[in-house]
């Protein structure tokens, strides 16, 4: 079990950290693109911030505002959703075996600690590519999962 949770952070690490990059070394023309799409993004999540991200269920659609306006229970709650996700997407049931699993105290801290580090990963990932999105992040990090299976 310990293995499974290693091996999904390392994969979300991976892919934050290569979006990061590719946001650092894009062109004019891609940067300008961003800009535009980030300016959408904030004009659409100031008219949304109405609503606080607490209610927002929908973890997958918060920007790097959403995720800077939300409460730290919230963002372990995003982030924990975003593991599980790709985790079932890896793996049938891999969200039972995440919650059996807590029931060990000390298997329970190693997966909140991973997912504490999680969470800085999706704020880089969020902060470093405008405009980008917990499910963007979840979507590469799937990309990554399939390119490594072929």
């Amino acid at each position: 079990m310990k293995k499974i949770v290693l091996v999904m952070v390392a994969v979300v690490l991976c892919v934050a950290f290569a979006a990061g990059c590719t946001a650092q070394t894009a062109t004019p023309s891609e940067s300008a693109q961003a800009t535009e799409s980030a300016e959408a993004t904030e004009s659409a999540s100031v008219e949304a911030s109405a609503e606080a991200p607490a209610a927002n269920a929908d973890y997958a659609s918060w920007t790097s505002e959403e995720w800077a306006a939300a409460s730290d229970g919230d963002q372990t709650a995003a982030a924990e959703a975003l593991l599980l996700d790709i985790g079932d997407y890896m793996m049938d049931g891999y969200s039972d075996l995440v919650e059996q699993a807590k029931t060990n105290d000390s298997v329970k801290e190693q997966i909140d600690s991973q997912i504490e580090s999680l969470k800085s990963q999706i704020k880089t990932f969020l902060d470093s590519t405008p405009g980008a999105t917990i499910g963007d992040l979840a979507e590469a990090s799937k990309q990554v999962v399939n390119s490594g299976a072929e």
